[in-house]
């Protein structure tokens, strides 16, 4: 992709990786030249956002300048000096942490702090040139991702078959949600620092349709667990019966009606004379 303003000063080298200030991360400059090299930035970023949402048929770009400014997301940016007079754009990627909810190999879910594909582009005239495995390798040595550890954001075809030409990525664990992720995705989890274990509890309770299911992860259930384990030296509470207060307290008068039945006397003298 071509623009008015050369882009051969932004990459210094074939790619450029790119943060929330939209400055590659090469760049050495006065406060004048980091504005300019921005809004240049700034603008390469939008139009190949734009160009991979339509390749992807998507209804708005995944990929913004401005989104990237509020994230701490990274994008990577493939260039081509020797393209025309200004140079060209050929290539993005765009990766960043997300927090997921995620179904593990076992049915289990499981909340894991991921890595995550969240945008793959290269341009039409250049795919198939080994130009998008080195865009990808170079975020992967950069970032120290693994393919396999890698939770992607609603991948195309193309990006499917590319995962499982060059990184052998066939089978997946079945998802709730867009991402995809692979065998291997979650490996040892006790060696796995991002993971957390824990299962969602779909309750049938009225607050699920408020409040939506619960998180209970094993520590939760330790405590649980704990506060019904018996004592060692079990002791007894004694029961305490407390006298009644207030009007529940006072003296019931005698009931007439059951002396009369029983034929008591002091109910008789109690009676009213009726024949006065």
């Amino acid at each position: 992709m071509e623009f008015r303003f050369d882009v051969r000063p932004i990459f210094t080298n074939q790619i450029v990786r790119i943060n929330s200030n939209l400055l590659p991360s090469t760049f050495v400059g006065d406060r004048r030249m980091a504005i300019d090299m921005a809004n240049k930035v700034s603008q390469i970023i939008n139009e190949m956002g734009e160009a991979s949402a339509k390749a992807q048929g998507l209804n708005k770009p995944v990929t913004t300048s401005q989104k990237l400014r509020l994230t701490d997301q990274m994008v990577y940016l493939l260039g081509d000096n020797d393209h025309g007079r200004h140079g060209a754009v050929v290539g993005l990627l765009k990766v960043g942490q997300k927090s997921l909810y995620v179904f593990d190999e076992n049915g289990e879910t499981k909340m894991v702090d991921a890595p995550c594909v969240l945008d793959f582009y290269v341009h039409e005239s250049r795919q198939r040139s080994g130009l998008g495995k080195t865009l990808f390798e170079t975020m992967l040595r950069e970032e120290n991702y693994k393919p396999e550890k890698l939770a992607i954001d609603r991948p195309s075809d193309k990006l499917i078959g590319f995962l499982r030409k060059h990184y052998g990525l066939e089978k997946t664990i079945p998802q709730m949600n867009n991402f995809v992720v692979y065998e291997g995705f979650f490996g040892n989890p006790s060696s796995d620092p991002n993971s957390h274990d824990g299962r969602m509890h779909m309750t049938a309770g009225p607050n699920t349709a408020l409040f939506g299911p619960q998180f209970i992860n094993d520590e939760c259930k330790k405590r649980a667990s704990k506060s019904w384990e018996p004592q060692n030296s079990p002791t007894t509470i004694p029961l305490v019966q407390s006298s009644p207060v207030g009007r529940y307290a006072a003296p019931r008068p005698m009931c007439s009606m059951a002396e009369i039945i029983h034929s008591s006397a002091t109910a008789a003298a109690g009676e009213p004379n009726r024949e006065l």
